[in-house]
Order: C-alpha cells, then sequence, then structure tokens
C-alpha cells in the first residue's frame, strides 16, 4: 500500500527559496539602478544638444552672437544669468517648450512660460539646470565647454559639490563624480571629474589643462550661473564676489582667478574676430 506524498513545502525548502530570492534582487537592484542612472543621463545629454542646437539657430541671425551677448530689446540690458541668456531664446520663438532646460535628476522647470512677448514665467528663478561659457560665439573654438551642469563654483575652471551626487540641488555631479559637458562643436558628453567626493573640478590632461582651460590657454573664461530658485538651492552655491551665492558676482568682484582676473573676468582685449584668440568676441560690456 503506498502512502501520500505531502506536497507541502517544509520550513528549510521555504527559507531556501526565500534566500534565494534575495540574493537576486540585491542582484537586480544596483543594476536597475544603474540603468536608472544612464537613461537620466542620456536625457540630460540629449537636452544639452538642444540647447546648444538652439544656440547656434540663434546666433544665425545676430552675427554668429550667442543670447548672452546680444542685448535684450525688451529689456534693454545683457543677460545676467544663463536664465537670461536661455529665455531670450524662447523670446524669439526659437524655443517653444522650456523643458529642454531642465535635467532628470537635477533642476527642471514646469513648461509654463506665460505670454507672448515676454514670456515673464519662463525660466524663473530655479527652473533653469544648465551653466553656459559666457561671451562665446559660434566661431569660438569648437572644443570650448559652452553648456554644461551648473556648478557649485564659478571660478575658472568651475566645480561641482560630489557630496550631494544625483540630488536635486544646485551645484550636484551625477553619482561618481560626473557632470555632462556640452562643446561648441555640438559635441555632448558624460564626462568624469577629477574627485568622487567634495568640490571637484576637471580633470587634468598632459600639459596641466583640462577640457574648460585646453580651448582657453591662460585666459580665464567667465561662467554664467543659473538664477536659483531657493535657500536650499542657494546653499550649495560658493558665494563669490560680496557673497552673491549663484549669481553673477557683482561688477566681476569675485575670487581671483590665475593670473589675478577676478570672478572670471575676461582679460583685456578678450577676444577678437574668428580665428583670432580664444574666446571669439569681440570686446563687450560686461554685466550689464
Amino acid at each position: 500500500m503506498t502512502t501520500k506524498r505531502n506536497q507541502a513545502f517544509t520550513l528549510i525548502e521555504l527559507l531556501v527559496v526565500i534566500t534565494i530570492i534575495a540574493i537576486l534582487a540585491s542582484l537586480a537592484v544596483p543594476a536597475f539602478n544603474m540603468v536608472q542612472i544612464q537613461g537620466n543621463q542620456m536625457k540630460g545629454v540629449n537636452n544639452c544638444k538642444q540647447i546648444i542646437l538652439s544656440l547656434k539657430q540663434f546666433s544665425k541671425d545676430n552675427n554668429s552672437q550667442y543670447p548672452d551677448t546680444v542685448q535684450n530689446p525688451l529689456t534693454g540690458s545683457l543677460a545676467q544669468t544663463s536664465n537670461d541668456a536661455f529665455r531670450f531664446m524662447i523670446q524669439e520663438q526659437i524655443v517653444t517648450d522650456e523643458r529642454i532646460f531642465g535635467c532628470p535628476a537635477g533642476i527642471n522647470p514646469d513648461n509654463n512660460i506665460g505670454l507672448p512677448p515676454n514670456y515673464a514665467q519662463a525660466l524663473t528663478p530655479g527652473e533653469n539646470h544648465w551653466a553656459m561659457t559666457a561671451n562665446q560665439t559660434d566661431a569660438t573654438f569648437g572644443n570650448m565647454p559652452v553648456v554644461f551642469e551648473n556648478p557649485a563654483t564659478i571660478v575658472w575652471p568651475p566645480q561641482w559639490n560630489a557630496d550631494i551626487a544625483g540630488q536635486a540641488q544646485a551645484g550636484r555631479t551625477w553619482p561618481g563624480g560626473k557632470i555632462i559637458i556640452g562643446r561648441n562643436d555640438g559635441s555632448v558628453a558624460v564626462e568624469a571629474l577629477a574627485g568622487k567626493k567634495g568640490l571637484v573640478g576637471p580633470k587634468m590632461m598632459l600639459g596641466g589643462l583640462n577640457i574648460f582651460t585646453q580651448a582657453s590657454q591662460n585666459i580665464p573664461q567667465r561662467i554664467l550661473q543659473i538664477a536659483p530658485g531657493n535657500m536650499q538651492n542657494m546653499g550649495s552655491q560658493q558665494p563669490m564676489g560680496g557673497g552673491y551665492p549663484g549669481g553673477p558676482p557683482p561688477a566681476l568682484g569675485g575670487a581671483p582667478l590665475p593670473g589675478g582676473m577676478p570672478g572670471g573676468a575676461p582679460p583685456a582685449p578678450f577676444g577678437g574676430a574668428p580665428g583670432g584668440a580664444p574666446g571669439g568676441l569681440p570686446p563687450s560690456p560686461l554685466g550689464q
């Protein structure tokens, strides 16, 4: 006479199954997080490419100049922040969706741009993720970083805060000490910085240069920073020039840079016609 076998799991078998599931989950979660980070970085790269293409489009109608060096007819002044420069392109209807000025796991706009002609709700403080190198033109050297994730300091070369990696705060890096940098030739890449903790700048290359200084050797450039939206975002910015956190230093009076240039103010003369000195832009009034 045969006996009917009990089909239920024993306690040991159940524990073995639970253990295997836990091990598989512990392996899958980091892989999923990495895939998610890489996906967000690619979205940020695409946004940066669109911004550079928009700058190129603007330059075609403005003698090769980018919007930070063209007087805005609606305000009568030059851009004080990258928000101002990018808003100018919205006012010119080159850009119709302000969400390209955001970045996953960073600062993002709400896509409420307001009404023409001013579009006053576009890129208000706290709605722009991207800084830019000021006083560049479409004819500036192609390897010059022109659009990049907002830094924690606006010295040249800039620095970012790796201690707040992955957080939606101004000046943060991606995990692993990386940022997205777009160059004047339209190329955009996720670049590893010199470290993964604290304030970190770009990696040094042969000859003592880096990806920021190689296109303007011995000529510090001025950074057009974002307009921070609240004290939380401003908290990660290093005050420059009289303690004006995050934004442009008053009268370019920030901390001295190599060569004694305060706050990143370019030497005079700054640049010149295409093919001349780095910068590629005739002298123009700064900080107006």
